[in-house]
């Protein structure tokens, strides 16, 4: 991105008169561009730019990002606002300096993300529609967990992938015939405030060494997705989950049904990235046939 774009940007959120110290490419995933820029007089923050199109995928995480600091005792950065300025759309937020890894960084991560869990709802879903990743995660609310589960999560994603032709005939019918009977294979509990995209990459230490989340796709749905989501791309320390289940114990049987769970993760991922996790995909399937 050319300078005099990122300073109009700056000038759009923060005013004319401020001015744009510094600035530097920084890591945030591959779907936007992302720097960490110093402003006059206002100190360091981070900066999501996109086409002008994806303002609506950066207002939901605005929402997602108020929600979670609402409810949630982890650290969350503050987020400024989101914006349209010429083509492209931008987020602002705190810029969040990492510190040395507190001692017992996993047992709080685990002990926060419990509490979050307890936040409860008379429905499954959200408000609107919103995210994760690039890809639009269907919301919507249901009273059944099921329901949800299958249609705005497992056949949705199915419908993208076929759309697309990463989804043989064979392994859509194999996901077809499971969702005839997942019903049967889940457990039912009140729904829980999710981050719902928790994996290892959308965790980061904060200033203090604590954990604090980022890059949200919040929803009501059952915890058991959010816990499963984490044994993925990397996984949490085992000291997370003994700390989330002293404060928030897990129906027997969970572990089992992650499998299950992460299909949905694996299927957004086959969407974003192609066939590459197909082999996953199916290996969770012949467990269920």
């Amino acid at each position: 991105m050319r300078p005099d774009d990122l300073r109009n940007i700056v000038h759009d959120a923060f005013g004319s008169g401020t001015e744009l110290i510094a600035t530097r490419p920084v890591g945030g995933g591959c779907i936007n561009q992302c720097y960490r820029i110093q402003v006059t007089a206002r100190g360091d923050f981070f900066l999501k730019i996109n086409r002008s199109e994806y303002l609506d995928m950066f207002e939901a995480e605005a929402e997602g990002l108020t929600a979670l600091a609402a409810h949630c005792s982890l650290k969350i950065p503050q987020k400024l606002q989101p914006g349209l300025f010429d083509q492209w759309s931008y987020l602002l937020m705190e810029f969040v300096n990492p510190g040395t890894m507190h001692k017992d960084y996993w047992e709080q991560l685990g002990q926060g993300l419990a509490k979050l869990h307890q936040v409860s709802s008379d429905c499954y879903g959200w408000y609107r529609d919103n995210y994760i990743g690039r890809l639009p995660q269907v919301n919507g609310n249901s009273e059944s967990w099921p329901e949800f589960f299958i249609n705005r999560r497992i056949l949705a994603q199915i419908k993208l992938a076929e759309s697309s032709g990463l989804l043989p005939v064979t392994v859509q019918s194999d996901l077809m015939n499971l969702c005839s009977k997942i019903d049967q294979l889940l457990s039912i509990e009140p729904p829980s405030l999710l981050h719902g995209d928790l994996w290892s990459g959308n965790v980061i230490r904060g200033p203090e060494g604590t954990a604090c989340l980022v890059d949200p796709a919040v929803y009501y749905g059952h915890r058991e997705i959010e816990l499963a989501f984490t044994t993925l791309f990397g996984g949490f320390d085992a000291s997370f989950y003994s700390s989330y289940n002293y404060h928030f114990p897990l129906e027997p049987g969970y572990q089992h049904r992650f499998d299950l769970y992460n299909l949905y993760p694996l299927l957004v991922h086959l969407n974003l990235f192609g066939q590459g996790y197909l082999s996953q995909i199916t290996q969770i399937l012949k467990r269920y046939k």
